[in-house]
């Protein structure tokens, strides 16, 4: 595991909260020369305990639908898991993929645009690979929620922007610099500025323009929660009491826990995932504990698995970017 000193938990903090901030303004705030912390930022992604650099959209506001598949598979061999990997990996409409153990082999998501269909993906795929596939469930993004500033019991900063009120419709240049910053949020506005033709000055108005419209909602960055000493274990609930007063209460105990990561609210065959970070399996049954504890009416634990490896990271899949062009 890497070791962290006080500037390196800093720096990490303002790149959580803001991971397109300039090295200048992280310079200033952590009080290191422009240099060492271009040094160590680059020494944390180098330890791969910094693993992208991300750009959080609106999903809603690009008509994007999200859905997650469970997939359960049989007579498996380790090239045959490769396979399937590598096939859902290069897939225009699927990102973050999860290799698990317990019931469930696999979790990816889906994105459903205007020119697509998830009938037409889930054939794709069960036609390639239907003789490896036990068991699937696909699952309806409702809502979501995500804390990963308690990988280092950092404190969360709101990303503060004054909304526009009216809808502003996207042009191709919209989408290339939002799949830009898609790739890399750090990516600077001459580097989008050469892949668009436009000037830097143009760029940096476009992009403040998808901030104030709430396309872009934030900018953070994706830690390994291995490279920090933790498991992560996914814990599937079904609400055995359905109103707005008990799911208030749940989702301020997933907001305020400090080993609860994220949660998925869904429409499909259990009502939330959530996704909690621990030290070992001691630690695991004390949180399972506290929940049943706090919520001994409210839900039901539907499964428990162990997230083996992050196949890919949290990037939008380049088919929504690439097909949503006006």
């Amino acid at each position: 595991m890497i070791k962290l000193d006080a500037y390196d938990r800093k720096i990490i903090e303002i790149l959580l909260n803001n991971s397109r901030e300039q090295l200048s303004t992280i310079s200033k705030g952590v009080r290191l020369k422009r240099e060492n912390v271009d040094y160590k930022i680059r020494r944390l992604v180098a330890s791969k305990l910094i693993k992208e650099f991300n750009t959080e959209f609106n999903e809603e506001k690009l008509n994007i639908k999200h859905y997650t598949v469970f997939v359960q598979l049989i007579n498996l061999k380790e090239t045959k898991e490769k396979e399937i990997i590598n096939f859902l990996k290069s897939h225009p409409y699927i990102s973050w993929i999860g290799i698990l153990a317990g019931k469930w082999s696999l979790t990816f998501d889906i994105f459903i645009t205007k020119n697509n269909n998830l009938g037409t993906i889930l054939k794709e795929i069960t036609s390639s690979f239907g003789d490896y596939i036990d068991e699937y469930v696909v699952l309806n993004l409702e809502d979501s929620g995500y804390y990963s500033y308690k990988y280092l019991n950092l404190k969360p900063k709101e990303f503060n922007l004054k909304p526009k009120e009216e809808k502003t419709k996207l042009d191709e240049i919209d989408y290339k610099i939002l799949s830009l910053l898609n790739k890399n949020s750090r990516t600077t506005y001459v580097e989008i500025s050469k892949a668009t033709k436009l000037t830097p000055n143009g760029i940096k108005k476009r992009v403040t323009n998808l901030e104030k419209n709430q396309i872009i909602n934030s900018y953070n960055i994706t830690l390994d929660f291995k490279e920090l000493g933790y498991d992560w274990y996914g814990i599937q609930l079904k609400l055995a009491k359905f109103n707005e007063i008990s799911e208030k209460k749940l989702k301020s105990f997933f907001k305020n826990h400090k080993k609860i990561l994220f949660y998925y609210k869904y429409i499909g065959a259990w009502d939330y995932d959530l996704g909690v970070i621990v030290k070992d399996s001691n630690e695991l049954r004390v949180f399972i504990n506290g929940l049943r504890t706090n919520f001994p009416e409210e839900i039901k634990i539907n499964d428990v698995f162990l997230t083996l490896e992050e196949a890919t990271g949290y990037k939008l899949p380049k088919g929504v970017f690439e097909n949503q062009k006006t």
